[in-house]
């Protein structure tokens, strides 16, 4: 295209993302030029920006990679010239590119979009939040910073008792934010040729007790194109002569090959489909039998998905020096790996079941060692922790390699330092082309480094403020931050003990009980009636469980109010299902009597209250009309808790005596006295 240089008009090399001549920054100037004095139509603005984007002609499904970074802010500051139906049309195309490839969102973090969109959030018209806000859902659920962090709470912050501008709309990113698939950090394979990483020379393969492949991987192709005809290899470990182990996929499959001669080997089809997008955990178990054949077991998720015996032993004593991670030892562009890779194990054994499935315990973020127990901040049963790390995952690692121990291209071989090395020379491998090592930042190390769950607790406190719009109350906020600061802390034992030490349920429920109990819905109770339900079966949720039942759960002064419809979900659920099954609340020095006695002031607090309680009772809601003996069921259910809760151990206690007869002193309701009567009869 060298005459284009003399001959392109402006408007050529605008729509030409082709043109070597000029730069990126360059032909979105010229775009923007030719846009403000009205020679390009709306449709040719959208249409060349995503060619832009992609270096070529866009198209959805076959070419939707973003190539240059710069495009993307360039994309942004050209918006902001823009008609609104362009910004809405373009933002609506972008979003879908992001979710289809992490390519896409690995440049927006690169250029730093999160941080882009929300300085321009709370200017944008309505309909362009909301695109915006959707957008934002998708990049922060990828990789959010501590910076972007900082700046996404400040646009929370209300004065005057309002929200700022959208900022409710903002608050709905929380719900994307704790929901992660994969890990915080990866190997990048483009697809290109030659991509890859290549091992150093394997000296002698570990055959005598078996061996086990072990990674987490993401098929992310480039387009369908050619999906069911290139073969993308997982792995390759050969020698000069060719002979050696590898696993490739065709299509949905994964084919597992042993090349014992030149020509001849064995393959195993893998009986699992593997979906583009998603995540797997895939361990490959070779087992060498001496006098029977040997076999090959192929685990996904944790879970046996294929199994077969077959002569496996490749016997040579020739090096293997043609080891590829992500590519054959040919490395053409039809046998890369496109996509990504979680740390990368070798070990020197083939894991039985039981160690495969505590493994997948860990998530795919681990990319330790097997050596310490402290090392993960995950709840985990005990018979996992054991089989994990009692030495033997960790002596039998032949070679470990994970994304955060690179430097440049290299990658640093991470086995622990006592186990025998099995490479000729130095153990450190090489990431070609354009293979990276990508570190991403989940929300939850960005809430810790910004001062952890706390930073939610100011925006606790401003439910009843209003939207700038109108003089409603947004109910849906509540269950937002409820629902971010529970996913948040099933995800992590540190925020677990933060809340713990912070008295983090007290804060939470001290705000409830001050706002408008409007914000108490039935979506709000179903979080919480879900988060005792998971601290009742959680091991060492005790404590957590008991802070959330004083403050929130048994809070009279918060459910008193709500519609009595949301009173008889919770009555209910205390009456039955929460007694029946948690063993947590056994009489203790924790806890126990401290229930019953809000159990009691639950029931104090029922409509039919002593004389000179009249204001309390108006405020209170009216019964539905289907429950004429609405103040019966809750009086029935409260007391049925309340017995159970007593009798759970080993009968009432002098404390729990005293408050039933503090009880009857007072009440000059002869309905109450005759039910509570009724219960001690019992």
């Amino acid at each position: 295209m060298a005459s284009e240089e003399t001959s392109a008009t402006p408007g050529n090399v605008a729509l030409n993302p082709a043109v070597p001549i000029r730069g990126i920054r360059m032909k979105f100037a010229v775009l923007t030029g030719l846009m403000e004095v009205g020679e390009v139509s709306h449709r040719d603005v959208v249409e060349t920006v995503f060619n832009l984007l992609v270096g070529g002609q866009f198209d959805l499904e076959m070419n939707f990679i973003i190539q240059e970074p710069d495009s993307i802010v360039c994309m942004v500051e050209l918006l902001d010239k823009c008609e609104l139906t362009c910004q809405a049309e373009v933002w609506s195309i972008f979003t879908a590119i992001l979710k289809k490839s992490v390519r896409n969102l690995q440049a927006c973090t690169d250029v730093g979009l999160i941080q882009l969109v929300l300085q321009r959030v709370s200017a944008t018209d309505s309909m362009i939040a909301d695109l915006l806000v959707d957008m934002l859902g998708v990049l922060a659920s990828y990789s959010i910073t501590v910076k972007e962090l900082k700046l996404f709470f400040s646009k929370l912050q209300g004065e005057k008792g309002q929200w700022p501008r959208h900022a409710v709309k903002l608050l709905s990113v929380l719900k994307y934010m704790a929901h992660r698939n994969g890990p915080d950090s990866f190997f990048s394979f483009p697809g290109k040729n030659a991509a890859a990483i290549a091992l150093p020379p394997i000296a002698r393969w570990p055959y005598q007790n078996g061996f086990t492949f072990h990674t987490w991987l993401r098929m992310d192709p480039l387009n369908n194109i050619n999906v069911d005809k290139d073969k993308p290899y997982l792995y390759c470990f050969r020698t000069s002569k060719g002979l050696g182990y590898s696993a490739h996929f065709v299509g949905g499959c994964l084919i597992v090959t042993s090349l014992k001669s030149k020509g001849k080997g064995f393959q195993h089809c893998v009986k699992f489909d593997f979906k583009p997008q998603k995540w797997y955990m895939v361990t490959l178990v070779h087992v060498y039998n001496r006098w029977k054949n040997s076999e090959i077991s192929c685990y996904v998720n944790g879970e046996l998905a294929s199994f077969g015996e077959i002569a496996w032993f490749v016997n040579t004593s020739d090096t293997f020096d043609k080891c590829f991670l992500g590519s054959s030892e040919t490395a053409d562009a039809n046998r890369v790996f496109c996509g990504q890779m979680g740390a990368v194990y070798l070990f020197g054994e083939g894991l039985n079941a039981a160690q495969i499935l505590a493994i997948y315990q860990l998530g795919p973020g681990y990319q330790g060692t097997f050596k310490y127990k402290a090392e993960i901040d995950l709840l985990f049963a005990e018979h996992h922790k054991s089989l994990l790390y009692d030495g033997k995952l960790s002596s039998c690692i032949a070679f470990a390699y994970n994304p955060r121990a690179t430097d440049a291209q290299l990658c640093l071989e991470s086995s622990p330092k006592d186990n025998a090395s099995i490479f000729v020379h130095s153990p450190h491998a090489l990431m070609l082309q354009d293979v990276k090592a990508v570190v991403t930042h989940s929300v939850q190390s960005g809430i810790h480094s910004i001062g952890g769950v706390q930073v939610l607790f100011p925006l606790f406190a401003q439910l009843d403020f209003c939207q700038p719009s109108s003089h409603e109350l947004d109910t849906s906020v509540c269950c937002t931050l409820l629902s971010f600061v529970m996913e948040l802390l099933k995800n992590s034992v540190a925020m677990q003990e933060q809340v713990l030490a912070c008295k983090g349920f007290l804060v939470i429920g001290y705000t409830l009980e001050k706002s408008s109990k409007v914000h108490v819905t039935r979506p709000v109770l179903d979080i919480v009636l879900a988060f005792s339900r998971y601290l009742s079966n959680l091991q060492n949720g005790i404590l957590l469980l008991k802070q959330l039942c004083d403050h929130i759960l048994f809070n009279p002064a918060i459910w008193i109010h709500a519609p009595a419809k949301v009173q008889l979900s919770l009555y209910t659920y205390l009456a039955t299902e929460f007694i029946s099954t948690s063993d947590h609340l056994q009489r203790h020095p924790q806890g126990g009597h401290r229930a019953a006695g809000h159990a009691h002031a639950q029931v104090l607090l029922l409509d039919r209250q002593p004389a000179g309680s009249q204001r309390s009772r108006a405020q209170r809601p009216r019964r539905p009309e289907a429950h004429p003996e609405g103040d019966t069921v809750f009086a029935s259910l409260l007391l049925l808790f309340v017995k159970q809760l007593i009798m759970k151990d080993h009968g009432v206690k002098e404390d729990e005596l005293q408050s039933i007869l503090n009880y009857l002193l007072t009440m000059h309701e002869d309905d109450n006295l005759i039910d509570v009567l009724q219960l001690l009869w019992q």
